[in-house]
């Protein structure tokens, strides 16, 4: 099977450099032609504060050269992860937009598994509701011997190279270390994630970490640590047997923003750049 991947398109009308690149990106899956794609969140610029973002990206969606799956980022639903509490409605407005926040598909001997990066280490409900169903599926999968793929926002693995204990850009650590070291433990091959605006590929413990880049912009050093490479693109995933083949694709014509000059971060106000010069991470 193969399957395109796209993370943090930040579709808005506010962001038009951002819906350029995202054109760019849906030409070049045509060409391509797989099976699925797979949007690893950040759809929109801001949809946690405007509503109006999520009718726009699911427009986009929707006219998308093959089907799609997505999972939500912070930007999509606010930041959840135990920072903030998770705010039903913007759960059910995502629903409505890209459909369920998590979901499963068999690709021969592959699992392939997307699941809201939102809810871990909230102690919500829905966090709890998650688990329990991800378990379900990485059971069932274990009594056939396939091998899982998972696709989130968040990265589960740190980075070494990283900035120390940086809010919100991993996966909280008691949550990470249930995802790898848990019921998923047995099967789990892949973790693809997005976030970062960087593109990093290592394996640690049998597992393969690839850190998705934006498909909108990269942030500059000046506000965010090097931890891989500061690029934008799409990724091509081919799944089958006991492989999974990756190749990183830089589109021609996707142009690589950088997030300081977009005139939609130019037009904030300095107190919100203050509160998070990073802006989408």
């Amino acid at each position: 099977m193969r399957i395109a991947l796209i993370a943090d398109s930040h579709l808005s009308a506010r962001s038009p450099e951002c819906v350029a690149n995202w054109r760019v990106a849906a030409r070049a899956v045509e060409r391509l032609a797989p099976d699925l794609t797979v949007h690893l969140g950040d759809i929109t610029l801001d949809g946690q504060t405007h509503a109006e973002e999520l009718g726009f990206a699911a427009r986009l969606v929707q006219q998308w050269p093959t089907t799609m799956r997505c999972v939500p980022g912070n930007h999509d639903l606010g930041d959840g992860s135990g920072e903030m509490p998770l705010d039903d409605r913007l759960l059910g407005a995502y629903a409505d937009a890209f459909g369920p926040d998590r979901w499963a598909l068999r690709a021969g001997d592959w699992l392939l598994m997307g699941i809201n990066a939102q809810l871990l280490g909230s102690g919500s409900e829905q966090e709890l509701a998650q688990w329990h169903w991800m378990e379900g599926q990485v059971s069932d999968a274990s009594r056939e011997h396939a091998h899982t793929a998972l696709f989130l926002h968040r990265p589960v693995l740190r980075s070494p190279s990283d900035e120390p204990a940086r809010p919100g850009r991993y996966v909280a650590s008691v949550a990470a270390r249930r995802l790898l070291e848990g019921a998923l433990q047995s099967t789990l091959r892949l973790v693809v994630s997005g976030h970062t605006h960087q593109y990093l590929d290592v394996t640690v413990r049998g597992v393969r970490h690839v850190w998705m880049p934006s498909s909108a912009f990269v942030l500059p050093d000046t506000v965010q640590t090097r931890a891989g490479e500061k690029l934008v693109g799409i990724g091509v995933l081919d799944v089958g047997g006991e492989a999974a083949q990756f190749d990183l694709w830089c589109p021609d014509g996707m142009a690589r923003h950088d997030l300081g000059t977009l005139p939609f971060f130019q037009t904030m106000t300095d107190g919100q750049k203050k509160t998070d010069p990073r802006g989408s991470v």
